[in-house]
């Protein structure tokens, strides 16, 4: 009985392997390559790609085995035939194209983990040294051209190149970046100058970055930008913030005057003399050139006020002089004083035309309404108690706007300036001086630099 078991076991054994042996998948010799490829590859474990493929690890590793053996005989040809025969050859190209493939395949997989891991090849992206150093260990030992790692790595050719040439000369320790600093400038101003701007700023504690830039090229023929006195004066910390507030003009006239007494602006403001009462200035402005021509203080606001201002700045001017083709045009509110058929008269006489601004609408005297302020900013500060006080202090402070204020709607010359003509001339010899500075700064450089 128990040879007749075993004899039917063995024979049924027998029977399956051979339904396995009929019933087996059978791989080609391309298919059997193209596993061991994908293995050398390393995407997958060996027991993944086993287990995907449905074979066992010894049937991949024997076929591995029989692929190094097969290569190695393939490559190793007959010895006896020459090295110049095209079978040689294709077998040198196609090992050749296996190698780089193999090469790239493994180099792709370990820059794709690189650029995920740390986000390289990002525009303009900044690198540790270590990761320098990585990417250069990366670029010497793959089989692949430079050229080719770097464009899968993501980083220009002449970036790479500057941290390789680094790295020859002084090592790991040249890749490590150097905190920013700023190189030598040609066009900085020398010290000595530095202190002169600082003894004008002391001297003149009263005026701004601007009119202090202005004043130092006029008087010291040496040029220095707004912006570097601030910055001079900051760094000294000379700046302070402005002991009132400059409100600007929200609009301006279209048709803007081209030459001096082509418009006058008119208009009153009120100061108080204390123990006096209210006094009233009068003054007549140019609109060409901001320049004060005549000014009066009143103790009314009457008609004969206006036209006893208009008297003087028709003298001083010189446009009472019968020669005179055009007279000014006026241009004033809708005060009563302006308003009155007795100035209407008086203009008509002296054959000067009138125009006045609409109701609530002081933009319109905008250039005479912002002098109302600079005056007032300046003369008010202290208290007066008699009217001549008060006049000299006008007379001073207006002498000091007409000729020695810097306007910075003028190009920063003097009211002054522009009404008599001397503006192109200042202007023409500040560009000359501004050239002659920035060369001279250029010569220094170059002869320090040498």
């Amino acid at each position: 009985m128990r040879q007749t078991s075993g004899n039917g076991r063995s024979s049924s054994e027998k029977i399956v392997k051979d339904i396995k042996r009929a019933t087996r998948k059978q791989y080609s010799a391309e298919e059997k390559i193209r596993i061991v490829l994908d293995g050398l590859r390393g995407e997958d474990s060996i027991a993944e790609l086993c287990r995907k493929e449905g074979i066992s690890q010894g049937i991949y590793y024997k076929w591995s085995k029989d692929f190094m053996e097969a290569g190695k005989k393939r490559l190793a040809g007959d010895t006896a035939r020459a090295a110049t025969t095209d079978e040689v050859k294709n077998l040198r190209r196609e090992s050749r194209e296996l190698k780089e493939v193999v090469a790239e395949q493994t180099l792709e997989l370990r820059l794709l983990k690189k650029k995920r891991d740390g986000n390289w090849g990002r525009p303009r992206m900044r690198y540790s040294a270590s990761e320098k150093l990585e990417i250069i260990n990366l670029v010497e030992g793959s089989h692949l051209s430079a050229r080719q790692t770097l464009d899968k790595l993501g980083i220009p050719r002449t970036t790479f190149y500057r941290w390789y040439d680094r790295y020859l000369q002084r090592g790991a320790a040249a890749l490590v970046d150097k905190p920013p600093k700023p190189a030598k400038v040609w066009n900085r101003i020398p010290n000595d100058i530095r202190d002169k701007v600082v003894t004008l700023a002391l001297d003149e504690p009263e005026l701004s970055p601007r009119e202090l830039a202005v004043m130092f090229t006029d008087t010291e023929q040496y040029f220095v930008s707004e912006a570097s006195v601030y910055r001079i004066l900051k760094a000294q910390d000379m700046i302070t913030s402005p002991a009132y507030i400059v409100i600007k003009a929200a609009n301006e006239f279209k048709d803007k005057t081209t030459t001096i007494n082509q418009l006058w602006q008119t208009d009153f403001t009120y100061l108080k003399v204390i123990g006096w009462g209210w006094f009233y200035l009068s003054t007549i402005l140019d609109d060409y050139s901001r320049y004060i021509i005549s000014w009066k203080l009143c103790t009314n606001m009457k008609t004969e006020d206006v036209t006893d201002t208009l008297e003087l700045a028709l003298q001083a001017s010189g446009c009472d002089q019968v020669h005179v083709a055009h007279k000014p045009r006026l241009l004033s509110d809708n005060g009563s004083s302006y308003v009155s058929s007795e100035l209407a008269d008086w203009l008509q006489d002296k054959g000067m035309k009138h125009s006045r601004g609409a109701p609530y609408h002081p933009q319109t005297q905008g250039k005479i309404e912002r002098w109302h302020q600079t005056l007032k900013n300046r003369i008010l500060l202290e208290n007066y108690f008699l009217p001549g006080d008060l006049e000299l202090q006008i007379q001073a402070f207006i002498d000091h706007y007409n000729h020695h204020r810097y306007h910075e709607s003028l190009k920063n010359v003097t009211p002054a300036d522009v009404y008599f003509g001397r503006d192109k001339d200042i202007l023409r010899q500040r560009e000359n001086i501004k050239q002659e500075t920035l060369e001279t700064r250029r010569l220094l450089h170059r002869k320090a630099a040498a």
